[in-house]
């Protein structure tokens, strides 16, 4: 039990430290902005890489060139 609570702490520090981004895009509404940022979830998802979350297992690059092919400018904020 100490060791699963100490697991998810760590976890939790690294998602923190974790570089956001930020995906714009002139007169998107946020439900249309949902639905691309899941659309482009799921293409680059990558099962076969380990990550203990799915946005762990998801390749970055793909994912943002999936935004950028949908009008989105996108950004990283640190």
């Amino acid at each position: 039990m100490r060791l699963a609570a100490l697991t998810m702490v760590a976890v939790s520090l690294l998602a923190a430290c974790a570089p956001q981004w930020a995906y714009t895009k002139p007169g998107v509404t946020p439900s249309r902005l949902d639905q691309d940022l899941a659309a482009c979830g799921r293409e680059a998802d990558r099962p076969q890489v380990f990550g203990v979350t799915r946005a762990q297992r998801m390749d970055r690059d793909a994912f943002n060139r999936c935004m950028e092919q949908k009008g989105y400018v996108v950004r990283r904020d640190e």
